[in-house]
């Protein structure tokens, strides 16, 4: 029986990957890497300058493709720093230069599916994070920290930290600065300090490292995918790191010499980390972004969707109860949200991704009361562009932050300027959700939840009949739903109408 194959060819800003996966049972077939690709000196991401490198591995891939009658193809590329307009410039060129349309991730993207990777494939991962386990991934332009307890997820935090942007800053510094391995030093902490506070030190804490190649190429045994490091011997590596000769640990460390110029920053970053969590023991994975993106969007896993979605719902609960979110009406728009965008399937016609999205909302919309409760859905979205949420698109981040925007006082139409300049792609999503999350806001303006159940029934295609069970009068709800309904009416040509039935 012919093996079904899919073939995954990823983009990183260093270098150009394909694998070869069958389908059934996840298996490598075969993995190719391509050479190194100059990173930039300001930004990471240097596609343009890489095109023909990046082009001529891809064509070259197309044929190890076609040999292994491998289908479909998936291109992905990681997003780094590259900014908006040059990532559609450089996506038209790849496209034109090699027929592949290629699907950016971001950096919250990438980490959610190597984290789903670990807590599912990894058999350590369990025993490791029975306790207080934390991840640090490091970048090429960031790090990411993320903390897990009882085999859970619990939070994450992007650092501006990655290893090439220290490398760079170490190779400015040794032309002015006599000492300059100590100001990165200084540099690193005041990254990491704002961090201690919420970190967690006790003895049952672990740390693993990912993307550390200089520490896999010292303490990670062959064909083994985790291993511990000797605390003492971490300390005693980092300290002939720092001294002016390093010839006894660099000759045990095959890498080129661009990979050479990470060593420093992989142990910098991760002493530093070390110090602030102070975890009984460290441990070094080679576990990757492709094996993550393999796992996960390659072959389209349903319970890597389910990991990542319960990831995403955690990030926005602690963004939620670090502004100060009444928890109580939170749940209530989040449940009668969630039932007016299930019943309402027929009139809206959205998708189960764009359910998550409207629940993540219902969560967060009111977080800008933190700041000021006048125009506090302002706030909100402004929060959430700041904020982007761990396992979630740029794109869907947006959608997010606009509808926390629209839950409450604003429309989103022509006459609104902010929405007027949104892309087209998102407007009506964000007026969808945004106008069914307004009404279910509205059911509880009294922050009292007097409503304990409540029946959607279309009337023909002009009218929705909202029959909501409360335990106390409906005054200021009613009056609330006046005022907020008229988006509904716009976005659906529906006039939603409230009636009350009581419980008591």
């Amino acid at each position: 029986m012919k093996r079904s194959l899919t073939a995954i060819i990823y983009l990183e800003p260093d270098q150009v990957n394909l694998r070869i996966i069958e389908v059934s049972t996840l298996k490598v077939v075969n993995n190719v890497q391509s050479g190194l690709l100059n990173i930039g000196k300001t930004k990471v991401a240097n596609y343009s300058e890489n095109m023909s490198a990046i082009v001529n591995n891809i064509e070259g891939f197309k044929q190890i493709i076609k040999d292994y009658q491998a289908t479909p193809v998936k291109f992905y590329g990681d997003l780094e720093d590259l900014d908006p307009v040059a990532t559609r410039y450089v996506a038209d060129q790849l496209e034109v230069r090699t027929g592949m349309k290629i699907e950016w991730l971001n950096n919250n993207q990438l980490m959610a599916q190597s984290m789903s990777y670990l807590l599912t494939l990894l058999p350590e991962f369990t025993k490791l994070s029975k306790h207080n386990m934390y991840l640090l991934s490091i970048g090429l332009s960031s790090t990411t920290l993320a903390y897990f307890h009882h085999g859970s997820f619990e939070r994450a935090w992007d650092i501006d930290l990655g290893n090439a942007k220290i490398s760079h800053l170490v190779n400015r510094l040794r032309k002015t600065a006599t000492n300059p391995t100590e100001i990165i030093q200084d540099y690193i902490s005041s990254k990491l300090e704002y961090l201690t506070p919420e970190l967690t030190k006790k003895k049952h804490t672990v740390m693993m490292i990912q993307n550390a190649l200089s520490l896999n190429k010292l303490f990670l045994p062959h064909n083994r995918q985790i291993a511990e490091v000797p605390l003492d011997k971490f300390h005693e590596d980092y300290q002939k790191i720092l001294s002016p000769v390093k010839d006894g640990l660099i000759k045990n460390i095959q890498i080129d010499d661009q990979q050479f110029e990470l060593l420093l920053p992989n142990y910098l970053v991760t002493a530093r980390t070390v110090r602030l969590i102070q975890p009984a023991g460290i441990y070094v994975t080679d576990i990757s972004t492709m094996d993550g993106i393999s796992h996960g969007i390659g072959v389209n896993n349903d319970q890597t969707r389910r990991q990542i979605n319960e990831m995403i719902r955690t990030a926005a609960d602690n963004i939620s109860e670090r502004y100060g979110v009444d928890s109580a009406h939170r749940d209530f728009v989040t449940n009668f949200s969630l039932q007016f965008f299930d019943q309402l399937r027929p009139i809206h016609r959205l998708g189960q991704h764009e359910r998550l999205l409207l629940e993540i909302a219902s969560r967060i919309d009111d977080i800008g009361n933190f700041i000021n409760q006048r125009g506090h859905y302002r706030h909100s979205a402004y929060i959430m562009e700041t904020t982007p949420l761990i396992g979630l698109s740029d794109k869907d981040n947006r959608i997010i932050a606009e509808v926390a925007r629209y839950h409450s006082a604003e429309s989103p139409d022509i006459s609104q300027a902010h929405y007027r300049h949104l892309d087209d792609e998102i407007q009506m999503p964000v007026a969808k959700l945004a106008a069914i999350l307004r009404l279910v806001d509205a059911l509880d303006d009294s922050r009292l939840q007097k409503i304990s159940s409540i029946k959607l029934k279309l009337v023909g295609d002009s009218k929705l009949i909202i029959k909501a069970t409360a335990s106390d009068d409906l005054v200021l709800e009613k009056w609330s739903f006046s005022q907020k309904s008229q988006l509904f009416r716009d976005v659906y040509g529906i006039q939603p109408v409230l009636t009350e039935r009581s419980d008591r």
